[in-house]
């Protein structure tokens, strides 16, 4: 992509010079939007570490001019390590879109850059940031490292660009603006994840466990560091609401079910009547009792067995129930004919405690489960909250300087009345126009201030001419008096004479200024001597197009006021009235070009009064 600004500004005034044969000027409005648009770093070029960027040697468009590839460089993220490549063209020479005048490009060189997100650097292949397109017109740069922060970075890059035009050599210096996005990271580790790793001024977290033992039970410990707790693989999220490094830990537990003893109180007679325990009036001796401990997958533990016993207990047995389900059957031990089954008990999942039994028939007794940490596993990490720039201005009114108090910000915008300060991006501005003065700013974590408002108020100063005084309409409101006493029609920029006395006028902006100034007229020992010719009065000049004409000593009933541009058209024609030989006319001309207009009062048949004014906004 190509970025084509006019710069005929530049063209004309060195047209214009070498017209007069004035010595040369150095130009601070430069319209070549150069393709080092995105080089952008804190430190000098020299001193990064981001060598070996590749040239797209299919960077070019047609009609030849200045063109940077790409103009916005891939997203970068936040804690991942990042690099992007920028390709620029500078062609020999081209036409300027703005006049068509064709310019040499003889070089270009980086002068500073501010605005990178901390963690990010540049390099350009020339060590210097030297480039002279008429040897080599292609160079790039490369940005790595990995950002720190997330947020939109404003990256302003400095430089001076040498072009020529017509035999002048122009060295134009100019700042560009682009545009870097750094996304949120995503942190975590083999026990949690969680997003976004850091924040500004506060920032709400959301974790998520990622061990999971299912079907063992698995249990979790959080402390996220906030001063809250939790015990969910999916906990509710949470904020951390003022800066700082937060440690969160988790501690993840995998448990199991664990039979711990087996109590066999008594069975019934299934035992009875086989070649071992004979029934002869009677069931003789008792069984030798043991169990078999199944499985879900038909994995079996087969306890050890008792001795000619109704009754038995086996203890620290240990055994982990992770393969469920399970069932446990008991039975009488017979050396010569087959075992005797006395009853099956199936266990239920999940349950702890003393379980007791009776099956079968007449088998009764308990085991007992617990639940035992089988693996433990602790994992912690850091959530980082960085602080929200506060800036605070101070405005020093003898140097019409408004500056922040926080000068480490990596970029700042300035605004007056809400437009945008142009070349305006370090910690201090010349506040060279009242109104309502802002700043926003970017610290290199990306976090995003803005300041306080500085009301800068307009002066006001009284002028007299021809019995006219007057001040310049920069004021939203106006009150004259005279000697104290308040003038009829006091609201204007003007006011008549009223004789010799103390003029004050107190002039009130939209914004609070409420300024005073007073004027004392004497004219005292001279003559007071009608004028024989029209006056013809005409403020402020310059001016952005609104105006004050006032003329007396007419004496025709027909005057007409015209306002001609230098080529003779007509932009403004008012018929007026009279009042005492006089007229008082506002003209608005907003709209218009800039430039230079006559201002004609015709009186009656004649056409006797002219006078140039300038239009300059």
């Amino acid at each position: 992509m190509n970025i084509r600004t006019p710069f005929a500004s530049i063209i004309r005034r060195r047209s214009q010079q070498r017209a007069t044969h004035a010595s040369p000027l150095r130009v601070r409005s430069f319209g070549i939007m150069i393709a080092t648009a995105l080089w952008a770093t804190q430190a000098s070029p020299l001193l990064a570490q981001c060598p070996g960027c590749q040239i797209n040697f299919g960077c070019t468009v047609a009609p030849a001019y200045p063109t940077l590839c790409p103009l916005q460089p891939a997203n970068a993220t936040s804690g991942q390590p990042y690099s992007a490549d920028i390709t620029f063209w500078m062609p020999v020479n081209f036409d300027d879109p703005g006049t068509g005048f064709n310019v040499d490009f003889l070089q270009m060189t980086i002068t500073g850059v501010t605005g990178l997100p901390f963690g990010l650097e540049i390099e350009t292949n020339d060590p210097l940031g030297i480039y002279y397109p008429q040897q080599n017109q292609f160079g790039c740069a490369r940005i790595c490292g990995t950002p720190l922060g997330a947020g939109t970075f404003t990256v302003t890059i400095s430089i001076i660009a040498q072009v020529e035009y017509s035999g002048f050599i122009i060295n134009a210096p100019q700042q560009f603006p682009i545009t870097l996005v750094v996304l949120p990271g995503s942190g975590g580790n083999s026990g949690f994840s969680f997003t976004p790793t850091n924040g500004c001024g506060s920032a709400e977290v959301q974790f998520t466990a990622l061990i999971d033992g299912a079907p063992d039970p698995t249990t979790y410990a959080w402390d996220f560091g906030n001063g809250n707790t939790g015990s969910d693989a999916l906990p509710p999220a949470q904020t951390y609401g003022s800066p700082g490094t937060y440690t969160v830990s988790l501690q993840t537990t995998i448990g199991g079910y664990v039979l711990d003893v087996v109590t066999l109180s008594g069975v019934n007679d299934n035992w009875c009547g086989d070649v071992e325990e004979p029934d002869i009036f009677g069931c003789t001796g008792s069984p030798d009792l043991y169990f078999v401990l199944t499985d879900g997958g038909g994995g079996t533990y087969t306890s050890s067995s008792g001795s000619d016993s109704g009754s038995e207990t086996w203890t620290g047995l240990g055994l982990v129930l992770n393969n469920p389900p399970y069932s446990i059957a008991f039975y009488d031990e017979d050396p010569i004919s087959q075992d005797d089954i006395l009853g099956t008990l199936n266990i239920p999942i999940g349950t702890v405690g003393n379980l007791p039994f009776n099956i079968a028939g007449g088998t009764f007794g308990s085991i007992d489960i617990s639940l035992q940490t089988q693996q433990l596993f602790n994992d912690t990490d850091t959530v980082v909250v960085y602080p929200v720039p506060e800036i605070v201005l101070a405005y020093d009114t003898a140097a019409a300087e408004i500056c922040a108090g926080d000068t480490t910000l990596v970029s700042y915008t300035w605004y007056n009345n809400g437009d945008t300060v142009p070349m305006a991006n370090g910690p201090c501005v010349n506040a060279n126009a009242p109104g309502l003065w802002w700043s926003t700013g970017t610290n290199g974590f990306g976090c995003f201030g803005v300041s306080d408002t500085v009301v800068v108020c307009p002066s006001l100063a009284i002028y007299y001419d021809a019995g006219v005084l007057f001040v310049d309409d920069v004021f939203d409101a106006y009150a004259w008096t005279f000697d104290g006493v308040t003038l009829p029609n006091n609201d204007q920029p003007f006011a008549f004479s009223q004789g010799d006395g103390l003029y004050a006028i107190t002039g009130t902006t939209a914004y609070g200024c409420v300024v005073t100034d007073t004027f004392t007229l004497s004219t005292l020992g001279i003559a007071a001597v009608e004028p024989t010719t029209p006056t013809l009065l005409v403020y402020p000049v310059p001016n952005d197009g609104n105006f004050m004409v006032q003329a007396r000593g007419l004496t025709s009933s027909q005057v007409m006021l015209r306002v001609l541009d230098t080529s003779g058209k007509e932009v403004f024609a008012e018929r007026c009235s009279l009042v005492a030989g006089s007229i008082s006319v506002r003209v608005g001309l907003r709209g218009t070009t800039i430039g230079r207009y006559l201002v004609l009062v015709e009186d009656g048949t004649e056409r006797h009064l002219t006078r140039a004014i300038v239009v300059t906004n």
